[in-house]
């Protein structure tokens, strides 16, 4: 059954760890960037369980620690492989739930990527959503690696991909 992600709290870790680093992880600013590990970090806290299921180490999503984690939980391209290609509707399913979205469909909690040659290579969370009336204007990102708090994601620069959470199973 597929069940609610909590995109306040989310939202509420993300604002609070997006310029610190949370000292329950590990910072992997100096081997490539925390980027990824900080937003699987706001996921775990808006409730998505790990994932320690998969049948290898690409298809599970965890961090118990510096030496016991995935590759999907702090690399930006193995993290959207797994985000998006865990969505198979079967009695095995477990984990988050997301797909692909377009900029217009993004909420609170999303994920925006940077691409380059369409590989990941940064990650970012969707903090807040900037509108005139009805009209949106532009969405407030939350990053590490260079933390950000509430930057507007139209002054990031490069290609960039939406990823929407639609929930988990459990």
């Amino acid at each position: 059954m597929l069940k609610e992600y909590d995109r306040e709290k989310a939202v509420a870790y993300a604002r609070k760890w997006a310029l610190d680093h949370n000292p329950a992880y590990a910072n992997y600013e100096f081997y490539g960037g925390d980027c990824t590990n900080y937003v699987s970090q706001c996921l775990r806290a808006g409730n998505i369980p790990f994932d320690n299921i998969g049948e290898h180490v690409l298809k599970k999503w965890y961090w118990y620690s510096e030496y016991s984690r995935t590759p999907t939980w702090t690399a930006s391209e193995p993290f959207y492989q797994y985000i998006v290609g865990n969505n198979g509707i079967s009695t095995e399913n477990y984990g988050v739930y997301a797909r692909d979205a377009a900029y217009n469909e993004l909420e609170l909690g999303d994920i925006v990527q940077l691409v380059y040659d369409n590989v990941a290579y940064h990650a970012m969370i969707v903090t807040d959503i900037i509108l005139d009336g009805e009209y949106l204007v532009d969405y407030l990102i939350c990053q590490h690696t260079y933390d950000l708090l509430d930057y507007p994601l139209s002054l990031k620069e490069g290609e960039q991909r939406y990823i929407k959470i639609l929930g988990y199973y459990q």
